[in-house]
């Protein structure tokens, strides 16, 4: 019941609620907002709303000059921070808000050295420059930026004495971190060998991965390469960097293709019903269509898009990927895994990786069937 005199009604509460999980009808292609509510979830995660504060040996020294006037630079910052995340998750000026955050956390590492962090910075670059897209265009800014970080970091490598001789891999795998994987081979092969076989790999995979994705025609083979490169990373280290791999992971959804118009699907309603039901649950916004196939269709999923119809299995991945609050429920999952497992690190990792590897192995664009695609 609407209440009089311009009240709200239940339903448009109900409705202004359901928006961070709704990503359709903004200046924002669907995907690029995705990424962006998931960057600032993973920051606000990440305590970045408390680690804003007083300047602290600021990259900037003029920043100095709020020493004169104590709290006052942490509270204007955390407020412009809590109004604008809010804003991009319940889809209010999402552009603006995603510049304004971006910038918010760039100024808060620029005013303390000890908050600087590549994830963080890089977290904050891509919310900026995303803000500076439209939902016409490709995010070319993001493409950039991408191929920024892997060119940059290979380079910086190249010209490291370290990594060529093997020094570095060693004494971070070896010693640092007293790798089992790691110390169980190199104790295989000549002094060195494997710490300069990782070395160099890591190097060329960056210089590589810094240039192809620059090119339409290798970008999805190369977006794939990434994927693939910091999960086995991850596997052989059990380290995810802070929060790198969760921050390029989440980057790399700015460059799914979610189709504009309605997805029609058709299911085996008998044994499928259940599966309607959650994608029904996970799709705020409507886009999908479903009804029955006929009794005697030899399919049990079929997804058709303006460009295509795929079935089965091939119908079922590009489901998950055109409904981004599937990614959100994995983000949730991760999470909860982390929390509720903080204490038991060795569960917890394995966990990890059994999730993680089976979702992205289910991912990969391999032919599941025999059947049309």
């Amino acid at each position: 019941m609407k209440k009089k005199n311009g009240g709200l009604s239940m339903n448009s509460i109900s409705k202004f609620i359901l928006r961070p999980f709704q990503f359709e009808g903004t200046k924002m292609h669907p995907n690029v907002l995705l990424m962006c509510k998931l960057l600032v979830i993973l920051l606000t995660a990440h305590h970045m709303f408390f680690k804003i504060d007083d300047p602290h040996i600021p990259f900037i020294p003029a920043l100095d000059w709020f020493h004169n006037y104590p709290n006052l630079f942490r509270n204007i910052f955390r407020t412009i921070y809590a109004c604008s995340a809010f804003a991009l998750l319940f889809n209010i000026k999402v552009r603006t808000a995603s510049i304004v955050v971006g910038l918010v956390v760039m100024v808060g590492i620029f005013a303390s050295k000890p908050l600087f962090f590549n994830h963080a910075f890089i977290c904050a670059c891509a919310l900026f420059l995303a803000g500076l897209t439209n939902d016409k265009e490709p995010p070319y800014l993001l493409i950039l930026q991408l191929s920024l970080v892997y060119f940059g970091a290979s380079i910086n490598k190249f010209f490291e004495a370290d990594w060529w001789s093997g020094a570095f891999m060693d004494t971070w795998l070896g010693i640092a971190r007293e790798n089992p994987v790691y110390l169980y081979f190199s104790k295989l092969l000549p002094d060195l060998l494997l710490a300069k076989l990782l070395s160099y790999i890591a190097m060329f995979t960056e210089f590589a991965i810094g240039i192809l994705i620059l090119f339409k025609g290798t970008r999805n083979l190369t977006l794939w390469f990434i994927i693939i490169f910091h999960l086995s990373l991850y596997t052989l280290t059990s380290s995810r960097f802070g929060h790198f791999i969760d921050s390029l992971a989440y980057i790399l959804l700015a460059f799914l293709n979610i189709p504009k118009e309605q997805l029609i699907v058709n299911y085996k309603s008998q044994a499928l019903e259940k599966l309607k039901q959650f994608f029904t649950f996970l799709d705020r916004d409507q886009k999908q269509s479903w009804s029955s196939l006929p009794a005697e269709n030899q399919n049990w999923l079929s997804l058709k898009t303006k460009d295509k119809t795929l079935y089965n299995h091939n119908a079922l991945r590009d489901l998950f990927l055109y409904t981004p609050n599937f990614f959100l429920l994995i983000t949730f999952i991760d999470m909860a895994m982390y929390v509720l497992l903080y204490n038991h690190r060795t569960i917890l990792f394995v966990l990890n990786m059994i999730f993680i590897w089976s979702v992205v192995l289910y991912f990969l664009p391999i032919k599941w069937s025999r059947g049309k695609t």
